[in-house]
């Protein structure tokens, strides 16, 4: 009876603390081994796929900001352009600040080049003199470049004269061409957009900018070419969508054709 029992009774395995402390041992060992190769290669996997899916969206949301600070930017100088031209004293219209009739007092710098004096003389300085911009101008898109080259001093707005001033009275020597910029010129219709720096703009697709007026628009160079193709895309009409690569001709939004994948932009502000 007893013998029975004792027979069908259930061997379990018997842990000692030797026991255990070999198969603690042996799982540290195998921990200590690290990722097997294969393990490594699905981690690789799916971090590449992650970031291929994710990367694109973060640089388009960086680039969807930097469109809507430059659309902000021209709302700003639309009404800063506006509230000048109201302003007591003034003759209600826009100084040009690029190609002929800049104004000047001086004769040395009266007497300078018109690409010398279109060069040195900038819109934003004037809205800033006059207190209607509360900063120089800042803009993530493009060179973002906001330093003039050259030597000898700058030109200065006075807006009791109405002209543009350096002191001592010389011809400027400072250049604004490669800066993030506002430009005021008489319109140049007889010029396709893409070629004309400002000067001419077909909002509607078609018509030139008559030859009468004063433009006013808001320059960025050295723009990669998707920003200035998304640009156009997001501030031109529907029906006025660029095509991508080219040159843009219609619209608010105006370029040449990329090179070496980047273009000066040209936006309309408004003309008078």
């Amino acid at each position: 009876m007893c013998f029975e029992q004792r027979k069908g009774r259930k061997n379990f395995p018997r842990f000692t603390a030797q026991s255990t402390k070999r198969m603690q041992t042996k799982s540290t060992v195998r921990s200590s081994q690290g990722y097997s190769l294969l393990e490594l290669v699905l981690v690789l996997a799916i971090v590449s796929v992650l970031v291929g899916l994710l990367l694109p969206k973060g640089f388009d949301a960086l680039r969807n900001a930097r469109i809507q600070q430059v659309e902000k930017t021209v709302e700003t100088l639309k009404t800063a352009i506006t509230e000048y031209i109201t302003l007591p004293g003034g003759n209600g219209s826009l100084p040009r600040t690029e190609g002929t009739g800049v104004p000047c007092s001086g004769a040395a710098l009266s007497g300078a080049t018109d690409v010398a004096k279109g060069n040195g003389a900038r819109l934003d300085t004037v809205l800033l003199a006059v207190g209607k911009l509360d900063r120089p101008l800042s803009l993530r898109m493009g060179s973002q470049f906001y330093v003039s080259t050259g030597t000898g001093n700058e030109m200065a707005w006075n807006q009791a004269l109405q002209a543009f001033v350096m002191t001592p009275d010389a011809a400027p020597q400072r250049n604004w061409s490669a800066v993030t910029r506002v430009e005021a010129r008489t319109a140049v219709p007889a010029t396709a957009p893409s070629a004309a720096q400002g000067g001419n703009f077909r909002l509607d697709g078609v018509t030139n900018r008559n030859a009468n007026v004063v433009v006013a628009y808001l320059v960025i160079p050295a723009v990669p070419a998707t920003d200035a193709y998304e640009l156009a895309l997001s501030m031109n009409a529907p029906q006025l969508a660029p095509v991508e690569g080219a040159a843009c001709d219609i619209g608010q939004v105006a370029y040449a054709a990329p090179s070496n994948g980047i273009t000066d932009v040209y936006v309309y502000i408004g003309e008078i």
